[in-house]
């Protein structure tokens, strides 16, 4: 009996070793009750989704680029303002491309700067193109070098420009400061009636008695091929109000301005200052007249 006993609880231990943690061992040989319900598995906390990155910044920037004329044969060295919102968009911009662009004429910083700070100050949604190499400004300013220039302006720089750019080309601007004021106002003698390139002239205290004779002209013959036609475009020849080169721009407003032609927008503000002075306070307002 004794044995007998000893085998029955080994059995039973050896029943309650296998199936430990699934089903309860009954006493007496008989099993037990029903082991733990087996339950799904819980869902663990959602995993946290990363913030989105911040929208890049609409800041402005320059971009320096250059580029060698076939035409004239020189470099040019190119300094590109983007305005705030550029990178951002996929609009079109007007563009103004200023000669003189690395000239300083005795001032702390560039034409091209002075103009860049201009249109920061004011918000202006336009491509500003400072064309430098001004070492080069009687020869390619003055005729007969700006017939050559001028190409290089049309032919080369534009479609440069253009191609890089997103660019309006129905909203192109040409200006310049006394000897390159001269062609910023001749450049459309040389366009007109039918190559119109530049949709806006702003020539501030041009020069004009260093080729008087020949700006007639061409004056001249762009009238003579207009032949009453219209002349949709802006021509802004400004000067200091006393002195400087007023007579001489006087002079080429009032024979344009007799001319009468159509569709032409033909000013001449006058601003008191200096020679060089006028050229901040002239293109500011040729800005706010233009891109209003």
């Amino acid at each position: 009996m004794r044995m007998e006993w000893l085998r029955r609880a080994l059995a039973v231990m050896g029943c309650c070793v296998m199936f430990a943690g699934v089903s309860a061992c009954g006493g007496g040989g008989g099993g037990g009750g029903g082991g733990l319900p087996i339950l799904p598995p819980t869902a663990g906390p959602a995993p946290q989704q990363p913030a989105p990155a911040p929208a890049p910044a609409a800041t402005d920037r320059v971009v320096s680029e250059s580029i060698q004329s076939g035409f004239t044969g020189a470099p040019y060295p190119l300094a590109i303002y983007l305005p705030a919102g550029y990178d951002q968009g996929t609009d079109a911009y007007p563009v103004i491309y200023a000669l003189d662009g690395d000239a300083v004429n005795g001032l702390p910083q560039s034409r091209f700067e002075n103009l860049k700070d201009i249109l920061v100050k004011r918000g202006t949604k336009a491509i500003l193109v400072g064309i430098g190499n001004a070492a080069r400004r009687q020869e390619d300013y003055n005729f007969p070098g700006a017939f050559k220039y001028h190409d290089f302006l049309a032919k080369e720089l534009i479609p440069f420009i253009d191609s890089k750019y997103r660019t309006n080309p129905k909203n192109r601007m040409l200006t310049g400061l006394s000897t390159s004021g001269n062609l910023a106002a001749t450049a459309l003698f040389l366009e007109a009636p039918d190559n119109l390139v530049f949709s806006s002239f702003v020539s501030i205290e041009g020069a004009f008695w260093q080729q008087e004779a020949q700006n007639n002209d061409l004056e001249q013959k762009m009238f003579d091929a207009l032949a009453g036609r219209p002349l949709p475009v802006t021509l802004i020849l400004a000067s200091c109000a006393d002195g400087c080169n007023q007579p001489y721009v006087k002079q080429l407003y009032q024979r344009m301005a007799a001319r009468n032609y159509a569709g032409l927008l033909l000013l001449n503000p006058e601003f008191s200052t200096t020679h060089v002075g006028a050229d901040v306070l002239a293109f500011e307002d040729a800005v706010v007249r233009i891109y209003k």
